[in-house]
């Protein structure tokens, strides 16, 4: 599961224990990308997860998911297992959009679009959202100075139009940057 597929994750993008082979002894991932829910889960042996129950204060003081949110999940997670092609979607339309901008190749279906400027990327951000895209600046302390960036999630529902359209608009703001 996840944003980039295969149970692999963004540490074996990256190169780390998961890309090595090495054995991991504990799993930890997110159900807010690839699922669209909240939360998180991990995955280890009994013991390792008995140790956790009794000794992770984070854990002892925190709240079930609700139910509403658990269910979500399982059904996202229904749909990724059932129809694998679907869930490779988003990556897929990532990977157009890079191309149409001349970017490198998409890792993930997030994709930044670094224009420096934290005044230009909030007037980008709300200038694409005028016309129709959500498109999120995201700026210092989230990022360091001088790489406030555009953060473009690609869904399975994206339309190819629209995303063409986008490129369209997000071009020239490229050619323009620092």
């Amino acid at each position: 599961i996840g944003v980039v597929g295969g149970g692999r994750g963004s540490s074996f993008v990256n190169g780390g224990a998961n890309g090595s082979g090495g054995r991991v002894p504990l799993q930890m991932g997110t159900l807010s990308k690839a699922i669209g829910a909240y939360g998180g889960y991990l995955c280890a042996s009994k013991p390792v997860i008995d140790l956790i129950r009794t000794r992770c204060r984070t854990l002892i003081y925190s709240t079930a998911l609700p139910p509403g949110t658990v269910a979500a999940a399982i059904a996202a997670l229904d749909l990724i297992r059932d129809d694998p092609e679907y869930a490779a979607l988003p990556l897929k339309k990532a990977k157009d959009f890079t191309a149409m901008l001349g970017l490198a190749d998409a890792e993930s279906p997030i994709v930044p679009i670094v224009l420096g400027d934290t005044q230009r990327t909030l007037d980008a951000s709300k200038t694409l959202e005028d016309e129709g895209f959500l498109v999120i600046a995201i700026r210092p302390p989230t990022v360091p100075d001088g790489t406030a960036r555009l953060r473009v999630t690609f869904t399975a529902a994206h339309d190819d139009d629209d995303i063409a359209r986008l490129a369209e608009r997000i071009k020239p703001l490229i050619i323009d940057a620092p």
